[in-house]
């Protein structure tokens, strides 16, 4: 690859390669052979087990596509290594001691193949899960090295116990191996789904309500039809047994539709499935009992039913449209959220190969400067390729000054080595250097704030969910207790006190998550349709379960502002111009989100650790304190700053559970205030750009890749933009970060670093 093409990917190869010398990759290379030449292969196997991950890791950080395409090949071999493992198990199982002699060498072939399969199988090391929203700690990683451990040890010491003729203890290994091999598979199985999310967000979800709200759009549309149909054929007095046929042809398919989703569940768990099948469900029945009205000729039972059924239909094709519009902003959150990531991988390379090009400068002898210049060369342009995905974070924090004075002095330490003079070169690139730990820092504290905001509208997506599923119960019911006898009030009351302990729970949570009381009125109106009920009063009982219903309702409507408001909270552009509470709000976004990694880092921290976590939390409670005081003062703020100053001051004399009472206490008020905060100031951003507008991707709009080889190229340059139309949004910054180059290049480099600073208050 040559160093003019891609010069990002040339940095990530090299990176790459830097690190894997790092990892002592070669010496433990050397160690394997020697202890394959002195007849030690388990030794051997262990080292070169470990050298196979960290070569696989460095391959798929430089082809991040090659690990899901790993991970699935994994996952192929596990399950049927799984299945084959079981089989074995219970076959040996069920032998009798004569007949275990005489199958054992069988047995013992079936078990050596699949040791064989395990020990050549590609599996890199596997990373933690991500955190949920209520996690008090990180979540740890998972023991896929142990596990692969266990499985081979397990499946060694059974072929012992084969060649030994020993059933029950055969037996009891394979059972050993069987439930190792398992864990790692359900291990794989669900890293392959946080890697899909990771790489592809949630596309496949989003498709997939996208093609159900199609198929129930469809199914809505023929309902209608044929409920037209009925009603004129009924009007003039036909016969209406002919279309009995169409509407069985609906059922089917319908019938077939959920179907298809059961499965999928079943496969796969989804939040968002059940909802939709019971809707369905409802759906079913309604079709089914038109279908026999319309073939004993009954049009307005038939009408009835197929009222039932369009309504249903209606009431699903309204909850997958709210289900695709939510998916899709989560969907982007995640985007956004793997994009600035990216730009925080490439940062770090970009700084990382800095350093390693000053100690190399330093190294090089006199004559030995121009061989550095293709690199110097390389690393320039990386600073230009990487502008574009800085531009996420453009209207939240000032990344291109920093970036333009690091390109600035590259140039700089090129022409010093060009003319030779070393100490310039060196003394230009550490200029250059803290330029660009300084924009990895703002960049690395949008990807943090990006994670917290994802946290809380992954829950509260879920909670949706959750929402539609208890008002579909709570309606079926409420169905049946309005016919039910008397007798069986006691069977239907156990089951609205099981869905109003369901709701109760789910209120708590959510007030938990966003401080909002609102959510606990289902669950008051479902305790009192149970009262109701143990009084045996139906009617009663049925108006607090239609009260509870609409509550539901109303929870789910309250919910998707939420999501809406912190959705746009990662990208709110951020001016000299912006409202104080805005500006406010997103310190106390930056506050929390440090202060989370802190609450659970506490939790696991060794004692050693603790001084550190002290010293931050000491910080948080003071970058609290100055924000609590600025501007008007909020009881939020104030409990949050109370509890931080708390935390800090336990630090002293660590108890554990104490601190981590009050980082939970803080961390919670801290997330109230953004929630609300966030629906006050309306930080909603718009995702359907109109026709003509930079994002729309139409005719006179800029395209993605147009944006990126625009003026974004220029802004990095300090040049004016050919294409006027850019200006739609960071202008200021662009002009500035030009006007800023042109100084700096006029002056000498030990002023440059005052003027650095100057503009930097200057544009706070």
């Amino acid at each position: 690859m040559r160093y003019t093409k891609r010069p990002l990917a040339v940095l990530r190869l090299t990176r790459s390669v830097k690190e894997l010398r790092d990892s002592q990759a070669a010496s433990m290379m050397r160690e394997a052979a020697t202890l394959i030449r002195q007849g030690r292969p388990e030794q051997a196997a262990n080292l070169q087990a470990k050298l196979v991950r960290a070569m696989l890791q460095s391959e798929f950080s430089v082809r991040p596509s090659g690990e899901y395409a790993n991970l699935m090949q994994a996952r192929n071999l596990l399950v049927p290594l799984v299945h084959a493992q079981r089989e074995l198990r219970i076959e040996c199982a069920g032998m009798t001691a004569e007949q275990f002699e005489k199958r054992r060498s069988a047995v013992a072939g079936r078990q050596t193949k699949l040791r064989r399969q395990l020990l050549l199988m590609l599996l890199p090391s596997i990373p933690a899960p991500r955190a949920r929203l209520f996690d008090d700690a990180f979540p740890e990683m998972p023991p896929t090295a142990k596990l692969l451990a266990d499985a081979d040890l397990a499946m060694a010491d059974s072929l012992t116990q084969i060649a030994a003729g020993q059933r029950e203890a055969t037996t009891d290994r394979l059972s050993a191996v069987e439930k190792a091999v398992a864990a790692l598979a359900e291990i794989v199985d669900r890293w392959s789904v946080e890697l899909g999310l990771k790489t592809q967000g949630l596309g496949t979800l989003v498709a997939a309500a996208s093609r159900r709200l199609s198929r129930i759009e469809e199914y809505e549309t023929r309902q209608i039809d044929l409920l037209e149909k009925v009603d004129i054929a009924a009007a003039e007095g036909k016969m209406v047994e002919s279309l009995a046929e169409s509407q069985q042809f609906l059922a089917e398919e319908v019938a077939e539709f959920r179907m298809e989703l059961v499965e999928q569940n079943q496969a796969v768990a989804e939040t968002d499935a059940p909802p939709i099948i019971s809707r369905l469900d409802q759906v079913q029945r309604a079709v089914s009992d038109a279908v026999n009205s319309l073939e004993n000729n009954l049009p307005d039972e038939a009408i009835e039913h197929q009222e039932k059924a369009a309504d249903a239909l209606a009431n699903a094709r309204s909850l997958v449209a709210a289900q695709s519009e939510r998916l899709g902003l989560l969907q982007d959150l995640f985007m956004f959220q793997r994009a600035v990531g990216y730009a925080r991988i490439y940062m770090a390379d970009i700084v990382a190969e800095q350093r390693d090009l000053i100690a190399a400068t330093e190294a090089a002898k006199p004559e030995g400067g121009p061989g550095l210049l293709p690199v110097f060369g390389n690393l320039r342009k990386c600073l230009v390729d990487v502008a574009p995905l800085l531009d996420l974070v453009a209207s939240r924090l000032d990344v291109g000054t920093p970036l333009v004075f690091a390109g600035t002095d590259l140039e700089d330490a090129m022409a010093s080595l060009e003319d030779g003079d070393k100490l310039d070169a060196i003394d230009a690139q550490e200029v250059a250097a803290e330029s660009l730990e300084e924009v990895q820092t703002l960049v690395q504290a949008v990807q943090t704030q990006t994670g917290y905001v994802a946290e809380i509208v992954e829950f509260l997506h879920s909670s949706l969910a959750d929402a539609a599923m208890m008002e579909y119960q709570q309606q079926e019911l409420a169905q049946k207790v309005e016919s039910a006898a008397a007798e069986q009030m006691t069977t239907l009351a156990a089951e609205q006190l099981a869905l109003f302990a369901k709701a109760e729970t789910y209120g708590r949570r959510l007030e938990k998550a966003t401080g909002m009381a609102d959510y606990a009125a289902a669950a008051k109106q479902m305790k009192e349709a149970l009262n109701q009920m143990e009084a045996k009063n139906a009617s009663a009982a049925v108006e607090h379960m239609g009260l509870a219903t609409v509550a539901l309702t109303e929870n789910a409507e309250s919910l998707v502002g939420v999501i809406s408001m912190l959705h746009g909270l990662p990208s709110v552009e951020v001016t000299n111009q912006a409202k104080p509470e805005l500006i406010r709000l997103i310190d106390v976004l930056a506050m929390a989100s440090d202060h989370k990694i802190v609450f659970r880092k506490t939790s696991v921290a060794d004692p050693q650790s603790m001084a550190a976590l002290a010293n931050q939390q000491k910080k948080l409670a003071s970058r609290c304190q100055e924000i609590a005081q600025a501007g008007e003062p909020h009881p939020l703020l104030s409990d949050a700053n109370t509890h931080l100053a708390e935390a800090a001051s336990l630090f002293a004399a660590p108890d554990r559970d104490a601190i981590q009472q009050s980082q939970k206490a803080a961390d919670e008020k801290l997330r109230h205030f953004i929630v609300e905060q966030a629906l006050v100031l309306d930080t909603a951003v718009n995702l359907a750009p109109s026709e003509g507008d930079p994002g729309d991707g139409g005719e006179g709009s800029d395209s993605e890749s147009a944006f990126s080889a625009g003026f974004i190229s220029d802004f990095v340059s300090g040049e004016a933009p050919k294409d006027k139309r850019t200006e739609w949004k960071v202008l200021g910054d662009r002009n500035r970060a030009a006007l800023n180059q042109n100084f700096a290049r006029e002056l000498p480099l030990e002023y440059r670093g005052l003027l650095k600073n100057y503009y930097e208050r200057a544009a706070k």
